[in-house]
């Protein structure tokens, strides 16, 4: 996975900070003009109507005539030197080595800061997630399911937090396998405090990855964006302990909505921190009994990752084939949720999927909660 280059990463720290421009506007406009390099290039009076709030062109001319940052409260060389110092890296959501799942949802965050081994972030991934406060026998089911899928050559996605997903990142290092922390901070701050020493072992063997620039702290409306990048980069979700209400039931919803499947485990009815697990096994999610249910429902969707990871589809020149054209037949003028198109178009998932990213990018159909429908 290349660096990017001094400049561009003060390029993506500056974007930020360009007040009206949210993430999905950025996104957008780096998708359409390729990567960060050329969107500094860019003319905005060629820039196609994606929604933009008015003003921003002229605001953009100015940030890029100034070279600083829009924000007053934002120190972008203090930013630029707190990644150089975390030796961290930055993908754009145009970038070649941006994670494939990731870039299908509706809402991908356009920039991802990392460090440790980013090519983690391309392999088969299930995230495992639970309570802050587990108990010791949640805490010993996130490990050994953690370390039973690293044995399985999968990838161990959490969010850093106390409980369930610290668990599931240990079990998964300490099984020789490879682990994925999205963090709700910037890059260089590591939350909780607690999780330091694990912090220091998942860049040795594993990853650490935000959206959220350096100076970040764990604000309360971070977590939610955190556990969506959790679920998006995941083939599906385990939600191995759950209390009622919880941030873990957030995550699996966020799974369904980007079509991941989510799993549980059936806990006791007299075990108070499982109850969120028992609601999502009532509606719907798939039970697991111990790792050979999930390897057995994973196994037809890990080509997923093969299939998102070939060269972009030109927007210009979509690849057609009976497969696309079957998925827009089926389509039709409403909205179908990704499972039904697999089922009534007899596609595995991994196709299904796949096939639906090259549309979008192409822009023949639109994600939506709940599906995909035509433009």
């Amino acid at each position: 996975m290349m660096a990017m280059c001094v400049n561009d990463l003060r390029r993506c720290l500056l974007l930020q900070t360009l007040p009206g421009l949210g993430s999905r506007a950025l996104c957008r406009l780096l998708r359409h003009c390729g990567g960060v390099d050329a969107l500094w290039a860019s003319d905005p009076a060629r820039w196609p109507p994606l929604g933009l709030p008015p003003g921003l062109a002229g605001r953009f001319h100015r940030l890029r005539d100034s070279g600083r940052s829009a924000d007053p409260r934002v120190d972008v060389d203090a930013q630029l030197a707190a990644l150089e110092a975390a030796a961290a890296r930055v993908l754009c959501v145009a970038d070649e080595g941006y994670p494939p799942l990731l870039r299908t949802i509706h809402d991908p965050p356009p920039l991802l800061y990392l460090r440790g081994d980013g090519d983690l972030l391309l392999r088969p991934q299930l995230a495992v997630v639970g309570a802050r406060r587990a108990s010791s026998a949640g805490l010993r089911a996130a490990r050994d399911m953690a370390a039973a899928l690293a044995d399985a050559g999968l990838v161990v996605t959490s969010g850093l937090a106390l409980g369930i997903d610290g668990a599931a990142h240990r079990g998964a290092l300490d099984a020789g396998g490879g682990s994925v922390a999205v963090m709700a901070t910037g890059i260089e701050r590591i939350y909780p405090r607690r999780h330091a020493a694990l912090a220091r072992d998942l860049l040795a063997g594993g990853c650490l990855v935000t959206e959220f620039a350096p100076g970040c702290g764990p604000l309360r409306e971070h977590f939610p964006r955190r556990n969506r990048v959790i679920s998006g980069l995941s083939l599906g979700v385990l939600v191995v302990e759950a209390a009622l209400p919880s941030g873990s039931l957030i995550t699996a919803g966020t799974a369904l909505e980007q079509g991941r499947e989510v799993f549980a485990l059936p806990w006791s009815i007299y075990h108070p921190a499982g109850r969120g697990c028992l609601q999502l096994l009532r509606d719907g999610a798939a039970l697991v009994r111990g790792v050979d249910d999930l390897l057995l429902e994973l196994q037809a969707m890990v080509g997923l990752q093969r299939e998102l990871s070939l060269p972009p589809v030109p927007v210009e020149h979509p690849r057609e084939d009976s497969a696309d054209e079957r998925l827009l037949r089926l389509i039709g003028d409403g909205c179908v949720a990704v499972d039904e198109l697999a089922r009534h178009g007899e596609l595995p998932l991994a196709r299904v999927m796949a096939a639906l990213s090259a549309l979008e990018l192409a822009g023949r159909v639109r994600r939506e909660v709940g599906g995909y429908s035509r433009r």
